[in-house]
């Protein structure tokens, strides 16, 4: 798959699979080219769903094509809504056929952000960094948010 993202980034020198090349279409741009993915399962957050599994996702981040290429998806959403409301909401709908489990769980997501929602929490995100600088502060972490 094309992705413009990530050209420049560290992933043209970790993931020699990903090739850049110019794009077609505008030989002066270049692409990067990203072979395909086939996970187990894809855990998603939606913006709302249906009681089956049809999901109202964000548009700028690409969970449909995430759910369409896993074997199973699982899928938390801020909230339960009637087809009628998600289908006028703004995003992307991903039919309930790609998803296996669905859970209501508003503020799921924290602490990133769910366009139009909830916003970002970047003192959680910094505090989550820090964590992860090793095994006994991550330890710490999980022990105080996951597991306390």
């Amino acid at each position: 798959m094309p992705v413009r993202g990530h050209v420049g980034s560290d992933y043209e020198r970790l993931r020699p699979e990903f090739r850049v090349i110019p794009n077609p279409w505008s030989p002066s741009e270049r692409i990067m080219l990203v072979p395909p993915i086939a996970p187990d399962v894809a855990l998603i957050h939606a913006i709302a769903a249906t009681a089956d599994g049809m999901l109202l996702l964000d548009h700028m981040e690409d969970d449909a094509l995430l759910a369409q290429a896993s074997r199973a998806v699982v899928a938390s959403t801020e909230r339960i809504v009637a087809p009628e409301e998600l289908r006028r909401g703004d995003g992307v709908i991903l039919q309930g056929i790609h998803v296996t489990a669905l859970v209501e769980a508003p503020g799921g997501a924290r602490p990133t952000f769910v366009r139009g929602v909830s916003p970002v929490d970047a003192d959680a995100i910094h505090e989550y960094v820090a964590a992860a600088v090793d095994d006994a502060t991550f330890k710490r972490y999980l022990d105080r948010y996951v597991y306390g």
